[in-house]
């Protein structure tokens, strides 16, 4: 059973967070123990709760939103806005739990629009400004490149593993590539300082 946000903010006050090992080469993995140590099950859903998102980074480095290629379709066939997006879905309600590079808890932060409504804003018009960057690219055949919205809160760039024949999986939408590797949304690193230090 999935947890609430608040469940998981209650849980994350008494966490010895000193037991967690420092991420190797899987970034995730901080992210998995930390959630199976909440109770947090982990599967493929678009949330890893109930009403929210959890959402375990290090200071200084950006963090990964969802995969462009969940989003295209919302993107390329429709104009769907923010609000009825699958970005918002996963931004809509956060808690943020940040760790330096040496891997020691810098503190958590819950975010959502009634908290911080500018921030809604600006995560809105950087991704109508990234959206229809990726439209004018599937529309002209351009191939995307690294594209950060005017407020410098989101970004897509490349986020790829190569396959176990040492090839990228292109990213294409209706037979269009659009880049020769998958690409992801980020929150910029420059968020990630600024949330956990309010």
């Amino acid at each position: 059973m999935k947890l609430s946000t608040l469940q998981v903010a209650s849980k994350l006050k008494v966490t010895d967070f000193s037991v967690f090992s420092k991420p190797g080469t899987n970034k995730g993995e901080r992210g998995q123990l930390l959630e199976q140590a909440l109770g947090i099950s982990n599967g493929s859903d678009l949330k890893d709760l109930i009403d929210g998102e959890l959402k375990s980074f290090t200071i200084g480095e950006s963090i990964a939103v969802t995969q462009v290629k969940h989003c295209l379709e919302q993107i390329v066939e429709g104009s769907v806005e923010f609000e009825d997006s699958k970005v918002y879905e996963k931004l809509k309600q956060t808690i943020y739990v940040g760790f330096t590079r040496s891997n020691e808890y810098v503190g958590t932060a819950v975010v959502n629009e009634e908290s911080d409504p500018e921030h809604y804003q600006e995560l809105a018009e950087d991704y109508g400004y990234i959206s229809s960057k990726i439209k004018e690219a599937y529309v002209t055949g351009k191939e995307l490149h690294t594209i950060t919205g005017p407020n410098g809160l989101l970004q897509i760039r490349t986020k790829a593993s190569k396959s176990s024949a040492g090839n990228y999986t292109p990213l294409c939408y209706n037979g269009v590539q659009l880049k020769d590797k998958y690409m992801a949304f980020y929150l910029l690193a420059s968020f990630g300082k600024k949330v956990v230090d309010n």
